[in-house]
């Protein structure tokens, strides 16, 4: 069956020189912004999990939660604020060593249409692509970046403010479709469960983008739903970038 999914790569000239070098120290922000349902929250928990269990980021996690119960378990609460702050946590300005730093963010959540992500915690505001690329330039700059997004319409993120050839661009659904799993008769969202049962099968950035898009198309055609097209822009220097070890 024909590939229902768009990848976009930047040029891919002179991959050798320009394959991002071995120096980075990455650090993690995972965020669950609503608490209608614990996919979301399980999501967030099961990929830092995972991540601790491969041997990547194992003190290197900063988690946000929408559930009253996280918080009082020490998680920090879901607020724009909260977001804004933990990208902050993630800047090389705050490094003390002469590793420089990567960044990755985990968002799973609900998507609003041309509204941006979220926030069960914000209820007249949400974390806008605008926020997102703003936050990510500032914070994250020219380091390696990867930002994750599971939420119906969340193409809406990969804009060209956000874009760079250290950057990749994951999500679940294309800007103006739906994605699906968002329902208690799931542990995870789909596109959530495609990534946590890949990232093991999968060496590169490039090659999880092609295996998780697949896993969603194989899903949402055992259901007969309108497909969701999960996007994936990876930058020209991010090409052949091992998963969290480059």
């Amino acid at each position: 069956m024909r590939l229902l999914l768009s990848i976009l790569l930047f040029s891919t000239s002179a991959w050798a020189d320009s394959v991002v070098s071995s120096d980075y120290e990455w650090r993690a922000l995972m965020i669950a912004g609503d608490d209608s349902i614990n996919n979301f929250d399980n999501g967030r928990k099961d990929l830092g999990s995972l991540f601790n269990e491969m041997g990547l980021l194992s003190s290197n996690q900063i988690h946000l939660s929408s559930m009253r119960r996280e918080q009082i378990a020490g998680v920090r609460a879901a607020t724009l604020d909260n977001i804004a702050e933990g990208f902050a946590d993630l800047s090389v300005a705050h490094n003390t060593t002469r590793t420089q730093r990567a960044c990755l963010a985990h968002m799973t959540s609900h998507g609003i249409r041309n509204g941006g992500f979220y926030l069960s915690m914000e209820r007249r505001s949400a974390l806008t692509s605008q926020d997102l690329s703003t936050l990510v330039n500032e914070y994250c700059g020219d380091q390696p970046t990867v930002i994750l997004i599971s939420a119906c319409f969340s193409g809406q993120f990969i804009t060209e403010e956000l874009k760079g050839p250290n950057r990749v661009i994951m999500t679940a659904a294309i800007h103006d479709r739906p994605s699906f799993g968002c329902s208690p008769d799931y542990e995870n969202t789909f596109w959530d469960n495609c990534l946590l049962s890949e990232i093991p099968n999968s060496e590169t950035w490039t090659e999880l983008g092609v295996r998780v898009n697949s896993c969603i198309e194989r899903r949402e055609a055992e259901l007969g739903v309108r497909p969701s097209l999960p996007q994936v822009f990876i930058g020209e220097n991010m090409v052949e970038s091992r998963i969290l070890m480059d």
